[in-house]
């Protein structure tokens, strides 16, 4: 088994996440504009851009240019203001670029936040921080319920309720989160936690003893184990337990994504030569939302 035959069979089962917005703004007229002229959205729901990857963009736009145009609308009499497409423009800069490719579109202010989210969640580029945050902004400032939320961004509404009750972590385990310390696996692991204290030992537990969601999990079904010397599954791991093998490392990735994608509770389980995958629901509504995904067009 490798990663790369894995994740290809993956996408074909379950469909890549493609950047559609994009897809649809290239069949528009294309025109350069001066990048003096345009000006980053302060209401970017990504506020965190990694610096080695940005370089790796800036690089790629040095030796190609940029191959999707950015998206903007106007901003003042002779400016425009950045939808989508921040990374290049800012990659563009770097590299000394007087014009960039431009899509133009007169947005409203619901439309360029609604499109920017949507961008950046195609893309994978908001943590799940910024995610959760640009969900409440959409629900407190345009009236968005959760269930017309996950609507809109084809999530479930679990996964949309789940992803906002990040924002009630404490703040070092959520700044832990937005610099990608902790994963939102770990983060939802310490929210099966009542108390502040407890979820902050957790945490500290976690980053000091690098323990995967199983593990947080655990102590957070058992938070009595938190402040022990040691503890069984501790112990166990020591004495017993070989480190896990590459296979296994990668499994655990593969159920965090197919968690992520599907919104539900997914099990997978290596046995061998094969194995199998587990998907949970709870109820009638929550199994005719995965039968669609799965299954899109057939009906029961």
């Amino acid at each position: 088994m490798t990663k790369k035959g894995l994740g290809s069979g993956l996408d074909a089962l379950f469909g890549a996440a493609k950047p559609v917005l994009e897809e649809n703004i290239t069949l528009e007229k294309v025109q350069l504009l001066k990048t003096e002229q345009i000006h980053p959205n302060p209401d970017q729901p990504r506020q965190i851009f990694d610096d080695a990857k940005l370089r790796e963009l800036t690089k790629s736009v040095r030796e190609q240019g940029i191959l999707q145009p950015i998206l903007v609308r106007p901003d003042g009499a002779d400016g425009y203001q950045i939808v989508a497409g921040e990374r290049r423009y800012r990659a563009a800069v770097l590299c000394g670029l007087e014009e960039v490719p431009c899509i133009v579109r007169n947005l409203s202010d619901t439309d360029t936040l609604e499109v920017a989210l949507i961008e950046n969640i195609q893309r994978q580029n908001l943590n799940p921080l910024e995610e959760a945050a640009t969900y409440k902004e959409l629900m407190e400032t345009y009236h968005y319920t959760q269930s017309k939320l996950a609507e809109k961004l084809g999530k479930s509404r679990v996964y949309v309720a789940n992803t906002l009750r990040l924002l009630s972590l404490p703040e070092p385990v959520k700044q832990a989160v937005m610099e990608e310390k902790l994963t939102a696996g770990h983060g939802r692991a310490l929210l099966q936690l009542s108390k502040t204290q407890d979820r902050l030992a957790l945490a500290e537990r976690i980053l000091a003893e690098h323990l995967s969601v199983r593990q947080a999990e655990y102590y957070a079904k058992n938070p009595v184990k938190l402040y022990g010397k040691s503890d069984t599954l501790k112990t166990k791991k020591r004495s017993s337990a070989p480190k896990p093998a590459l296979n296994d490392l990668l499994l655990q990735e593969i159920e965090e994504r197919l968690r992520s994608r599907l919104g539900t509770k997914v099990t997978v389980r290596g046995g061998g030569k094969g194995g199998k995958i587990v998907l949970e629901y709870f109820d009638d509504e929550e199994l005719d939302r995965l039968i669609s995904l799965l299954l899109p067009g057939e009906t029961f």
